[in-house]
């Protein structure tokens, strides 16, 4: 029996549009024996379709422990899931699956901001067919809050975004770029509340999530380090003195779940069941 699970993303960073993600420890698994809950996979299961184009041709199932939807990279998690398991099916080692894994779940996510923590754990900045782990963690806690019902399809999101950019938004988005690999390379969490701010996507996708745009707010008035919209959305993602954690948990609007994760290191691996 082999179970791999992958974990969750949060993408983008604020600035990062497009080319920065991290990995959330909650995850997808996929199995190929129907071990505890897991559910079948049918023929359009995006986790199956992951394992296929992966090399896999026996019948799996899947499970997740986070919402879909929601702006945590759950079709990135999920295509992970099921790429790697088919490549450790075939005999590679945990390094050559996650390798191989990452080229099929990166082609059917069309972008690897969220393909690479998914396939990797980590910090990641993904430039075209390029990309980085970056050697630096978290200066704080991380906290997700996630409205209980709403739903954000990235694809209906994007639409609404223009397709142009005014040159004084991208200085500004190059700028806290910037201060933001600082601020996680070397650990100084008073940076993030500028290198967290953006102007090239989250405006108008907060435009649209009035109860989002509340709940970042909230959370920096209540002491939060930095925060912003993890992926399109609706999902807030702040990092905070693990001090101020109660504080942020309390002043969060009504109608999400608020919780505490930890980063994950380790991305899509085999796990040994008990």
């Amino acid at each position: 029996m082999t179970t791999v699970h992958a974990p969750a993303s949060s993408a983008n960073l604020g600035p990062g549009f497009d080319v920065l993600g991290l990995a959330v420890a909650r995850h997808s698994w996929a199995s190929d024996e129907p071990i505890g809950d897991l559910e079948p996979c049918g023929p359009d299961h995006i986790a199956r379709i992951a394992y296929e184009a992966a090399g896999g041709r026996d019948p799996i199932w899947f499970d997740f422990d986070f919402p879909p939807g929601r702006g945590l990279g759950f079709s990135a998690s999920s295509r992970a899931a099921g790429a790697v398991l088919a490549f450790v099916q075939q005999g590679h080692d945990a390094a050559e699956a996650q390798t191989h894994g990452y080229e099929v779940v990166a082609q059917l996510e069309g972008h690897g901001d969220n393909a690479a923590p998914a396939v990797f754990g980590g910090i990641h900045v993904v430039a075209g067919t390029v990309r980085h782990r970056l050697d630096a963690t978290l200066p704080g806690e991380l906290m997700c809050w996630v409205p209980k019902t709403e739903t954000t399809p990235t694809d209906e999101n994007r639409a609404r975004m223009t397709t142009t950019v005014n040159r004084a938004d991208a200085v500004f988005n190059l700028g806290r770029m910037g201060l933001l690999i600082a601020a996680l390379y070397e650990g100084d969490a008073s940076l993030l509340a500028q290198a967290t701010q953006d102007r090239l996507h989250q405006p108008e996708r907060l435009a649209a999530a009035p109860n989002s745009l509340a709940a970042l707010e909230a959370a920096l008035e209540a002491g939060a380090a930095g925060a912003w919209l993890s992926g399109s959305g609706p999902t807030v993602a702040i990092i905070a003195d693990a001090d101020d954690v109660p504080s942020i948990h309390e002043a969060m609007p009504a109608g999400g779940d608020c919780f505490v994760a930890e980063l994950d290191t380790t991305g899509a691996v085999v796990r040994e069941q008990n």
